[in-house]
């Protein structure tokens, strides 16, 4: 069961108990020993325990294998329980699980966790008073989502922090906010799925997602939603940090990815939708001889950007401008030396893409690049299943719910949902693609050309065709190499 690329791509359907525990002992030997070799906090369920599992960054083969004994853990640990639990039974609580999320939906909104002391408890009654929910009735909440680690019972009727609900208590906290984002508009919005795909099956029009047919949010597209409401746009823009600090996602790819160093000094980077600017802020730190200018259509965001600059790197102050501007307007920023997108073409069908990318073009000067980092949907079964899982749990939501993209056609990942980057240069005849393939330390080049016309001439299909043949050719191997983040031409 080790998580071998010949035995990864093969779900299993007959596992043996006794093997499947015997893999998980294994990857549990391996994660407990380099915690207490390194005397790291231990994984713990309390308040003061850490809020997330104590592992470095995935930056050399030794770290790697660490991030896989952990992968493998979990995907075994799941394949038990579903072992055991059984088809029928799997099937029965499979079907309940928005119970998790309903429960959530209740915490958030009453703000559960920040009337909770930060230590020490309280009883159910008087929690209640403060929260207008008799007892009774929060009791239950509060009891249901305790069976997830979320809130402890130190004695009867009280309540009292566990690590997961001490997250909650913040609403500035990103953990917080992606939460927030998840229990309502995402939650909403996914009731409508199985609607959206019968009436519309073969549209591409956001205004078809599920997302936007669901009467709370009046026919508008989720980004315009946010627009509308300062607070949910805030809110978004800080979840989105949440997510960005997931394994493969942090900033550290993006810095050791692109060679930033080579850009001179001065250069403006353009981060086109950049909410808050966070990723920027950290390449700015490795690099602070560049200058940023973060754009998005969301003035909240921006505005938290602005302060949590000045809060928290005021060194890097001079070296950021902020811009209220819409992606599908042309760019205001002429001859920039980057134009960067971070997960936002993802977001958008085909015909949405090349407006964004139309809109680029009239700002491009000789030699500027057009630098996408996104991660993409992984072949099935390619991954450890609870990559698999966590990548697919992303997809189902923004795709089929909110965007109505289709990413299987035009993306392909590696084994650790590690971010990809994009770079078109312009100003040059004829672009080879792979000419673009960029690693710290590996450039190589192959394959055929195409030139920045592409984006002119609203034709992605030859575009995506390259690169799923580049992905099956024999030059595949260097994409999903484990020592270097891979990086591919959209």
């Amino acid at each position: 069961m080790s998580p071998t690329p010949a035995t990864a791509r093969a779900p299993i359907l007959r596992p043996r108990i006794s093997e499947v525990a015997a893999e998980i002992a294994k990857n549990a030997k391996i994660l407990e020993d380099y915690i207490m070799s390194q005397g790291l906090p231990y994984p713990s369920f309390a308040a003061d325990g850490p809020s997330a599992f104590p592992l470095p960054p995935p930056s050399t083969p030794e770290n790697e294998k660490l991030h896989g004994a952990r992968y493998q853990l979990l995907s075994t640990s799941k394949l038990m329980y579903d072992l055991i639990a059984g088809p029928s039974e799997l099937n029965q609580w499979n079907a309940l699980n928005f119970n998790d999320t309903a429960c959530l939906q209740v915490i958030y909104n009453f703000k559960i966790a920040q009337f909770v002391p930060e230590t020490g408890d309280i009883s159910f009654e008087d929690l209640g008073s403060k929260i207008n929910i008799p007892a009774t009735k929060l009791g239950q909440v509060l009891r249901y989502a305790m069976t997830n680690h979320i809130f402890y019972e130190p004695r009867d009727g009280y309540v009292a922090h566990t690590a997961s609900s001490l997250l909650l208590r913040d609403e500035n906290l990103p953990a917080s906010a992606w939460v927030g984002v998840c229990v309502d508009e995402f939650f909403h919005a996914s009731t409508n799925a199985t609607k959206a795909l019968k009436n519309f099956p073969h549209h591409e029009d956001i205004e078809k997602s599920a997302f936007s047919i669901s009467p709370m949010f009046n026919g508008k597209g989720y980004f315009k939603y946010l627009s509308t409401d300062p607070e949910l746009s805030r809110r978004f823009g800080l979840s989105m940090s949440q997510w960005s600090s997931g394994v493969g996602l942090k900033a550290e790819s993006l810095i050791k990815g692109y060679n930033w160093g080579k850009l001179p000094k001065g250069a403006t980077i353009v981060d086109v939708g950049g909410a808050t600017g966070f990723v920027c802020v950290e390449v700015a730190k490795a690099y602070p001889h560049l200058k940023f200018h973060i754009q998005d259509l969301s003035v909240p965001s921006l505005e938290a950007g602005q302060r949590n600059l000045a809060r928290d790197n005021p060194e890097l102050v001079g070296n950021f401008e902020y811009q209220e501007h819409d992606f599908f307007t042309q760019q205001p920023v002429n001859g920039a030396e980057v134009y960067f997108f971070r997960f936002i073409l993802h977001d958008w069908p085909d015909k949405y893409v090349l407006q964004i990318l139309k809109n680029i073009v009239p700002a491009l000067k000789n030699g500027s690049k057009i630098v996408v980092s996104d991660f993409i949907l992984p072949p099935p079964n390619s991954l450890h299943p609870w990559e698999e899982r966590r990548a697919r749990y992303v997809i189902y939501l923004r795709y089929w719910v909110f965007f109505l993209s289709r990413p299987s056609t035009r993306m392909v990942i590696d084994s650790q949902l590690t971010t990809l980057c994009i770079i078109l240069n312009a100003g040059q005849p004829t672009l080879s693609c792979s000419s673009c393939l960029t690693h710290a330390n590996d450039e190589r080049r192959t394959g055929e050309g195409y030139s920045l016309k592409w984006i002119q001439s609203l034709d992605l299909t030859a575009f995506k065709r390259w690169m799923v043949r580049y992905w099956e050719s024999s030059s595949a191997p260097m994409l999903t190499s484990r020592r270097h983040r891979p990086y591919l031409i959209y």
